[in-house]
């Protein structure tokens, strides 16, 4: 559609990384109780993301790690809208998303596993 060009392959990777900001301010703001506090601990994290040099790079480069970033951060949110609304849907989300997380670059998608089952437990 845009032709082979640097625009169209690098905007993608950006509008992953922006997605992954959001979903980390989104899974922040809804750990806590309090609405501005949960704000602020949104804003914090979503900026820490953003700020990490090693995000930045992978956001820059066309590479897989990109979407395995998302769908790690993504299998995350719907892992703590699972516990907050004890809901089998958003579980069967976490292991979807998970799963391809696993197909972008194989076993580096299964890293947030450990944590994710420990914490269900």
């Amino acid at each position: 559609m845009f032709g082979m060009n640097n625009w169209a392959v690098l905007v993608p990777q950006a509008l992953m990384g922006v997605a992954s900001v959001a979903l980390v301010y989104c899974a922040m703001r809804r750990t806590f109780t309090d609405r501005v506090h949960g704000t602020t601990a949104g804003l914090i994290a979503g900026a820490i993301l953003a700020c990490t040099p090693a995000a930045a790079l992978i956001f820059r480069f066309n590479n897989p790690d990109a979407l395995l970033l998302l769908l790690m951060v993504a299998a995350g949110y719907a892992l703590t809208r699972a516990v907050a609304t004890n809901s089998t849907r958003w579980l069967a989300l976490v292991g979807v998303t998970l799963g391809f997380a696993f197909l972008t670059k194989m076993l580096q998608g299964f890293l947030v596993l450990p944590p994710s089952v420990s914490h269900i437990c």
